[in-house]
């Protein structure tokens, strides 16, 4: 629900959060909730998403300045410790991603207790501080979800894809960061054959189609003073060919010099600073 347009830190136009979903090769969850992610073209393209797309991504925010937040899940912190070492060492902040990526919203409020605790717990100690945001995994969530968040000391979520600016929801006092599916690189460009990923087998999306739709978005994050949102995962962005575009999007933040580029946890802070609107 747009009311009106934002005020930003230091006159900024608008706000842009860069954030990464580590899922290694528990992406396949999202297309397959019971598939094991152990074996065949999801868990090599996992791995190579850790191997090689996660380093080109920490390379380019950092030649850019840019601090992102990186949703894990705790299994893919325990499976590959040292990507998460590496995540940490340069200054990202760490957002809890479930556990094993699960869908949440069947399972009982306690029984999402108790995942998201674990979750959180083994985070924090890669983190070495509190674990603020939360982006849901597999599916969707429901109020008891945010309950949970709520008291295992949460501030943020960054889920729901109903809004353009951040909002308060009020039962639970998190605040939710909106996201959209057209600023989610993985639908974009996701592909394996066995078991076929998208199901429909559609080849990978033009590089320059996406990169438009990413700069329209942008254009209007401008123009209504919303927040640009976008999504990256390591296995789609950071491949070889496709860092470009999130060097050139980042060129155009640069270039303009009127948006706010921050973590989950410095927006989610000033909007409830703000006052914020709330559900």
């Amino acid at each position: 629900m747009f009311i009106e347009k934002m005020e930003w830190p230091d006159g900024k136009a608008y706000a842009a959060m860069i954030s990464v979903n580590l899922d290694a090769e528990y992406f396949g969850k999202i297309y397959y909730p019971d598939v094991n992610v152990k074996e065949g073209d999801i868990l090599r393209l996992g791995q190579t998403s850790i191997r090689f797309g996660l380093p080109r991504l920490l390379y380019t925010l950092r030649s850019y300045g840019v601090k992102a937040t990186f949703f894990i899940p705790w299994q893919v912190a325990k499976d590959y410790p040292d990507a998460v070492k590496a995540v940490v060492k340069e200054g990202h902040e760490i957002g809890c991603h479930g556990n094993c990526h699960e869908l949440l919203a069947p399972m009982t409020k306690a029984d999402q207790l108790r995942v998201l605790k674990e979750a959180t717990y083994g985070l924090e100690a890669f983190a070495g501080k509190p674990v603020e945001g939360f982006r849901m995994p597999e599916g969707e969530i429901n109020e008891d979800t945010y309950q949970v968040l709520k008291a295992l000391g949460y501030t943020y979520s960054s889920s729901l894809s109903d809004d353009d600016v951040p909002y308060l929801r009020e039962n639970s006092g998190i605040m939710e960061l909106p996201v959209h599916w057209e600023l989610f690189d993985l639908p974009y460009f996701t592909f394996t054959f066995d078991p076929p990923i998208p199901p429909g087998q559609a080849r990978a999306a033009s590089m320059d189609d996406v990169l438009a739709n990413w700069y329209y978005e942008l254009e209007g994050a401008r123009r209504w003073g919303t927040l640009f949102n976008l999504q990256l995962d390591p296995q789609a962005t950071g491949e070889q060919g496709r860092i470009f575009m999130l060097e050139q999007l980042l060129d155009t933040m640069k270039e303009t010099d009127d948006v706010w580029i921050a973590t989950g946890s410095q927006i989610a802070q000033y909007c409830r600073t703000k006052g914020g609107y709330h559900v």
